[in-house]
């Protein structure tokens, strides 16, 4: 049991490090290393394929070669993907990328969202309802609009990311300062409420303001980005 505790040390270690290997090319030690490296390189390379056209392959590899050194310490892919993220958020290389944080986190949330369990059910309209986002859907302030491809240029957004229950896949909808601002208030008051506060915050008429809220809330329902505080 020991010695084959320690061949198969030897082997992980051999597959972590870039140490020579005698006759590399008919080797099957070297065969192993590349393999690993290469499945590494085509799951980041799915997981976040606008970062690695970013950085460019021979960064990506650099990367990749560092980080199996390092070793991942869960075998899950999403939760493997989410080191990486943070293995390059402290990484020397990647300092100079203002947009990374923004990039990391738009691509890896629709994994993770692909990923989760929901089990909220389609909330009806009410105005006397508290609304939360559901956990079906992610909200955030970018300082980049990688979304639309841009990298160089710092730009507030605000951005939703949901999930499509019809089409099992997870769309992205830009919104306004406004919007965020309506489902922060709808966090801790009655959707009559909201409408209310922001009424006097942008001194609108609420009559107009609430026909406006009606059509967005309930898109946003319908979509299952807003549920029920009481479904929770």
């Amino acid at each position: 049991m020991k010695t084959e505790t320690a061949v198969m040390k030897r082997f992980v270690q051999i597959i972590q490090n870039d140490e020579a290997l005698s006759n590399p090319f008919r080797n099957r030690l070297q065969v192993y290393r590349d393999m690993v490296h290469f499945r590494f390189v085509e799951t980041i390379e799915n997981i976040y394929p606008i970062l690695c056209k970013k950085l460019g392959p021979q960064l990506v590899h650099e990367l990749i070669r560092e980080f199996i050194a390092k070793g991942a310490k869960n075998p899950f892919i999403v939760k493997m993907s989410q080191e990486f993220g943070d293995f390059l958020r402290h990484n020397p290389k990647t300092k100079g990328y203002g947009f990374l944080e923004d990039l990391l986190w738009f691509e890896y949330s629709e994994l993770d969202l692909l990923n989760r369990d929901f089990n909220e059910v389609k909330a009806g309209f009410d105005w006397n309802t508290h609304y939360i986002l559901s956990s079906s859907s992610l909200i955030r302030n970018l300082s980049y609009k990688v979304y639309t491809g841009e990298f160089e240029s710092p730009c507030i957004a605000s951005l939703i990311l949901y999930y499509n229950f019809d089409e099992k896949r997870v769309y992205f909808e830009e919104i306004t300062p406004f919007a965020q601002q309506l489902i922060e208030q709808l966090q801790s008051m009655t959707l009559e409420g909201a409408v209310s506060v922001l009424a006097q915050m942008y001194e609108l008429d609420t009559k107009v303001l609430r026909e406006s809220v009606e059509t967005l809330v309930k898109k946003w329902c319908n979509q299952r980005i807003l549920i029920k505080l009481t479904e929770v």
